[in-house]
């Protein structure tokens, strides 16, 4: 599969793909009815007790949005909070009010129950697969029985609606760092089905406008399809039938097992030209990075590579300390990540519905010290980290990016694009800010009625980079758009870009 389509689907580093999985769905149980409803008493002190959280303890939540602005969205959605709803339709009304805050890492979550209930009972799927680019919502899978409705059609509405007003509800549930819309985008790509009965219900049947490449529409009725039961039967294994007059031979010797690629992050030498390495991250929420990175760059000074791609597509971030190591061996200087890291100082006055309450003590009075203002400072702000002197790399770094590289794997890029003048970004926007985020740690708060989770995270990150800071995540040196074409025929036009680069440098600094 394409690396664009594979990142659309792949699950990031918070989880988001499969938040939305949770998000989005409904059906029966016989211990939880998700058709039970609350009294708007209960969602109106779910929501104040939401509201009044974000408002007291969240470190970001003015970032990017005016406080009238934000008094705006939460005003207005308290207005519709105005009859009996269902778990789903709470979370729904509210959810834009996280669109408007504007940072990533803060969103509404199903309950446990709810979640539990949603593994147990699998809804009906949508019927096909799409992709969205260059302005158009064309279909990469169908799952109906019409055979005519071929890849690459495009659908210009949905039970009457247009594809642009669609997208655009659509993008009003996902929060993103700033004004990013990769991010959306990309989420939006890999869930697209399930958005769409979320936001419109669970109607069995829905209406498609389509147009095919010589431009003429048609209307279709299509109908949301079962999801197909794994079967636990093995297939029968072939009966060899005993030939006469055979000579018994040697039994053959085992094959070697062939060691199965790390899924987390792999090494490779290119196969194209051998003074490249691609080193693919796919995500930094580990523990094993450090052995990992010390092993990578000794064989890449052992085979003397030229070019470095480090490939953060879909990389949706992780542990802070395995960005910061690996931008060890890229930097040639002494550097500070984190020009500043500030929480809300105290105990929060909702602790009794908040969670990770072990890890917020240590890092209000171990992990932080306290400012006169009344705020707490991670000790991370401020700290020089040395670079890796015996196997730092000096060649030539091609990092690629796009909409769902997110959070650590947003800021190695902005550090690195910054400091290494022989580094460049090829691809499309990070999902993450470019000058920082909200986050280090980040607890749920757990709504009493609804017991819906709402993350909040601690602390407001600010990058010791230049600048400031316009709600924009990295942006690349080479952008790359792809075409439908390009998708469809698996094209990876981003490490394309990267040989043609390495073709013109001639071993020449990028910058």
């Amino acid at each position: 599969m394409n690396r664009l389509l594979s990142t659309a689907y792949r699950t990031t580093g918070r989880c988001l793909l499969f938040t939305a999985y949770c998000l989005l769905f409904t059906a029966c149980s016989s211990q939880f009815d998700p058709k039970k409803l609350y009294s708007v008493e209960q969602i109106r002190q779910d929501y104040g007790l939401m509201r009044h959280s974000l408002e007291e303890a969240h470190p970001g939540i003015y970032r990017y949005t005016s406080p009238d602005s934000i008094k705006w969205i939460f005003d207005k959605t308290e207005q519709k909070l105005d009859h009996s709803m269902t778990e789903r339709e709470f979370r729904r009304t509210v959810n834009p009010v996280f669109s408007y805050i504007r940072c990533g890492h803060t969103d509404i979550y199903p309950s446990q129950q709810y979640t539990k209930y949603v593994k147990k009972n699998k809804p009906k799927e949508f019927p096909l697969s799409v992709f969205w680019v260059n302005n158009q919502l064309r279909v990469t899978q169908n799952r109906t029985d019409d055979s005519t409705l071929t890849v690459g059609t495009e659908i210009v509405s949905l039970d009457g609606r247009t594809i642009p007003q669609v997208l655009e509800e659509m993008r009003s549930l996902i929060p993103s760092d700033g004004y990013n819309q990769t991010f959306k985008n990309t989420v939006i790509n890999g869930n697209f089905g399930s958005f769409y009965r979320y936001l419109y219900g669970n109607n069995d049947t829905f209406n498609v406008i389509v147009k095919d490449s010589t431009g003429k529409q048609r209307a279709l009725t299509m109908t949301f399809s079962k999801p197909p039961k794994p079967s636990k039967k093995s297939p029968p294994k072939p009966v060899s039938t005993p030939q006469p007059n055979t000579v018994p031979s040697t039994p053959p010797k085992p094959r070697p097992k062939t060691p199965k690629p790390d899924k987390r992050r792999n090494l490779t030498i290119s196969e194209k030209d051998s003074s490249v390495a691609i080193l693919d991250i796919n995500t930094f929420r580990d523990n094993g990075h450090t052995r990992f990175y010390r092993k990578s760059f000794r064989k890449i000074k052992e085979k003397n590579i030229k070019h470095l791609v480090i490939d953060l597509r879909a990389n949706g971030g992780g542990r802070s300390d395995a960005s910061v190591n690996l931008m060890s061996y890229l930097l040639d200087s002494p550097y500070v990540v984190y020009d500043s890291v500030e929480a809300i100082g105290g105990r929060p006055s909702f602790n009794k519905y908040y969670g990770s309450k072990l890890i917020r003590f240590a890092a209000r009075n171990f992990w932080s010290k306290k400012l006169p203002s009344g705020k707490i400072r991670n000790r991370a702000t401020g700290k020089v980290h040395k670079p890796k002197r015996k196997y730092g790399f000096k060649g030539n770094v091609y990092l690629l990016t796009n909409g769902g590289s997110f959070s650590a794997a947003t800021i190695f890029p902005s550090m690195i694009q910054q400091y290494n003048p022989r580094a460049v970004v090829i691809g499309r926007e990070t999902g993450g800010g470019k000058h920082g985020c909200n986050a280090f740690i980040s607890p749920y708060l757990t709504l009493p009625h609804t017991m819906v989770k709402v993350r909040i995270p601690m602390y407001k990150i600010v990058l010791r980079i230049p600048g400031r800071d316009e709600g924009h995540g990295v942006m690349p040196d080479y952008p790359i758009e792809y075409t439908f074409d390009a998708v469809r025929k698996n094209q990876d036009l981003d490490i394309q870009k990267v040989y043609e680069l390495v073709k013109s440098s001639s071993g020449l600094t990028l910058k």
